[in-house]
This record gives C-alpha cells, sequence and structure tokens, in this order.
C-alpha cells in the first residue's frame, strides 16, 4: 500500500478529537469536538452564553429551534452576551429589531472593514476607530421590525473586532440559520482584489471583501450563513514562495488565526459542507508533489473529525493554468481516491479567463468569482438537495 493511502486510510479512521497530526504535531486538536453531535448547521448564539451557559433564550417549534436575540455567525470568543471578538472574514453579528433607527458598539483596530446589512441589502462600510466607538448603522426606517447584519470583510491580519452589543432599538429573538458552510483558503476565499480595477493594483484592505467572493455568493444563493477559515498566503505544505511557517492547517485549529494560544472548541457551528480551496501558494515555487497530497488527506482527516456527516469539497485553483491546474486537479483527485470517502467531492474550477478581468496582483475579479460561485452552487445543490 502506498504512504498516501496509508495516510488516507488513518485519516479517515480518526473521528475523535485525538486526530492525527501533520508532520509528527504540526496539526493537533485544540479541543474536544463539542459540536460533533449537533444537528447541522447549528450555529452560537447570545443565550448560549449565559447563567453557566444555558440557553436562556425563548424557542420555535415546540422548543425544537432555539431562538436568540443576536447570532454569533462563525468562531467568536463570546464572554457574555454583549462582548464578542473575531477575526476570520465572513465573521458576522446579526439581529432583528424593532424601531426605527440602530447603533452598534464596537472595538475596532483602525483597519478593519465591515459590511452593514439592513434588510438583506448592504447599505455601507463600516471602518471602526481604533479603540471603543458607537456607530450608527440605520436611521429613519419605516418604522416595524428590521434585520440587520455586520459581517467582516476584511481577513484576520487587520485585527480583532470586538462587538460591544447594539441600542437605540430593542431587539427580537429569532432562529439560528437552518444552513451553514465554512470556507477554508486562501487570498482567493478572502476576496483578495475582488474589488480592484485590474492585475496591477497593490493589495490593500479598500479593495480585499470576503462579502464578495465565491463563497459569499455562493452562501448567499443557497440562503446559507457561512464562514470564511482563510488567510492569504498559505498553504498545506509550504505559503507563499516557499517559507512553511503558520500553515493553514494549524491556523484552522484557532479561534483567532494570530494567537497561537486561541484554540478553538469547534463547538458553535456544525457546517453541512466545507469547500477547501488550497494549493495556489503551495504552487508558487513548483508542484509540491506528493507531500500536498499526504498533508491535505490528513487535515480532510481533521476536518472530518469534527464534522463528521459534512459534505467536504476539494476545489482546484482558478489562479493554476496548463499543467499547474491539471497537476493541482490531478493531486485532489488522489486525495479523494485515496481516502474512500463517499462525502468527499472534487470540484473542477476552470482556469481564470483574461478576457473576465483580474483583480489586484492578477487575483479572480468580480467576474470570475461569480463564475466559480456559479459552479459552486450547481455542486452543492446536487449533493444537498437545497
Amino acid at each position: 500500500m502506498s504512504t498516501l493511502a496509508t495516510l488516507a486510510l488513518a485519516a479517515c479512521a480518526e473521528s475523535s478529537a485525538s486526530d492525527a497530526g501533520l508532520d509528527a504535531g504540526a496539526i493537533t486538536d485544540a479541543g474536544a469536538d463539542a459540536g460533533a453531535g449537533a444537528d447541522a448547521g447549528q450555529v452560537a448564539d447570545a443565550g448560549e452564553q449565559r447563567d453557566g451557559g444555558e440557553v436562556a433564550d425563548a424557542s420555535v417549534d415546540g422548543g425544537t429551534t432555539p431562538l436568540s436575540e443576536v447570532h454569533f455567525i462563525g468562531r467568536f470568543e463570546i464572554t457574555a452576551p454583549n462582548d464578542a471578538r473575531f477575526a476570520w472574514p465572513g465573521s458576522s453579528v446579526r439581529a432583528r429589531f424593532e424601531g426605527t433607527e440602530l447603533s452598534v458598539s464596537l472595538d475596532g483596530t483602525g483597519s478593519d472593514h465591515l459590511d452593514v446589512e439592513i434588510d438583506g441589502a448592504v447599505v455601507d462600510v463600516l471602518t471602526p476607530s481604533a479603540g471603543s466607538g458607537t456607530y450608527v448603522l440605520a436611521s429613519g426606517l419605516a418604522a416595524g421590525q428590521h434585520d440587520v447584519a455586520i459581517t467582516r470583510r476584511t481577513e484576520s491580519f487587520f485585527g480583532v473586532t470586538r462587538f460591544r452589543g447594539f441600542s437605540g432599538a430593542p431587539l427580537v429573538p429569532t432562529p439560528a440559520p437552518a444552513r451553514f458552510i465554512e470556507f477554508v483558503g486562501d487570498s482567493m476565499t478572502c476576496g483578495y482584489g475582488v474589488l480592484g480595477p485590474g492585475a496591477e493594483c497593490p493589495f490593500s484592505a479598500d479593495t480585499e471583501a470576503e462579502t464578495h467572493a465565491f463563497g459569499a455568493l455562493t452562501a448567499s444563493a443557497l440562503d446559507a450563513a457561512h464562514v470564511a477559515i482563510a488567510y492569504s498566503g498559505k498553504g498545506v505544505v509550504r505559503n507563499y514562495g516557499g517559507d512553511t511557517d503558520g500553515l493553514l492547517p494549524e491556523l484552522y485549529l484557532r479561534t483567532f488565526a494570530d494567537d497561537a494560544s486561541s484554540a478553538y472548541g469547534f463547538d458553535q457551528y456544525v457546517p453541512d459542507v466545507v469547500v477547501i480551496n488550497l494549493g495556489t501558494n503551495d504552487y508558487s515555487v513548483g508542484d509540491p508533489g506528493v507531500a500536498f497530497e499526504e498533508q491535505l488527506a490528513a487535515f480532510v482527516g481533521v476536518i472530518r473529525g469534527h464534522y463528521a456527516s459534512a459534505w467536504i469539497i476539494l476545489a482546484s485553483s482558478p489562479m493554476l493554468t496548463d499543467a499547474d491546474h491539471a497537476g493541482h486537479l490531478a493531486h485532489l483527485q488522489a486525495v479523494a481516491g485515496a481516502l474512500g470517502d463517499a462525502r468527499v467531492r472534487v470540484l473542477d474550477l476552470a482556469s481564470q479567463d483574461g478576457a473576465n478581468g483580474y483583480g489586484c496582483d492578477y487575483h479572480p475579479s468580480a467576474t470570475t468569482h461569480a463564475i466559480m460561485a456559479d459552479a459552486l452552487e450547481a455542486q452543492i445543490r446536487a449533493l444537498t438537495g437545497w
């Protein structure tokens, strides 16, 4: 039996919190898989943090679906209903309020960017000042109930945002989202440069928007909540340029990507689908070879250990072309075949076409992200029946 097949079988067999690490310890589980037995799509809400963890909110359907005034979508460090820190792109805080205006109190970094959404439409991009502040999200609305969401569009290295609560109107309890997708990736998943005018523009917070990237577009089309566990320049066996410091599978185990002590407990949501788009940076200095397959198989084993029934989709990289694109796809197919997991699939996302333009630094344009989202949406619908 090949090295890959042996490792893949071991990865599939491991389904507890003691999953085998990569490279004899590069990946180790940070905590017990507290969410493995939860209903698919479950997300954390403020009520779960009250009174020693009891859910204090009302429920619908005779108690089967918990209601909460505030929903924290993604990975959060929650110490009170109005004290929650977050940093992964796509993380969002959602609520419903009764009234004509609403404000939010935040501790910002001065460079983190947040989409403000009212009743399903983005109305502003908020860049909180460094330190504490209160910001008007909406005013002059029609009387009645309205939905609000603030979603982090910039990635983790812009610092940790702290939610300090809504004010200006009473909140109305609502159910948690019924569907959840976790996107695991690099700069493409982060929306690097998607708002840029072309290939020659450099990276900036103003041109990065996870909320405009293929993952967010796919989730929106499927009426699913989502988070992006993604970080620019990161790979599976090596990062952009060849270094191996802080590979994405290591960061995946954290609540905050840049804080090695922030072990995530895998207890805040259970995704129905996990989409992995990694490998572009591994190819930055050439084909990473069988090591990529071995490490990716082990990483999928770690994910499967936490999410026993999720569909896991391995997506090829549109930023790779010709032989590299074909090689990357072949590696993904080899991993899926060796794992023998019926709920692991491969999706070939076509190489980006210059006719559709580019984002900054030759990253996918908004048009290419939409094409990627269409292909991913079709596969997820076929797998899930959504």
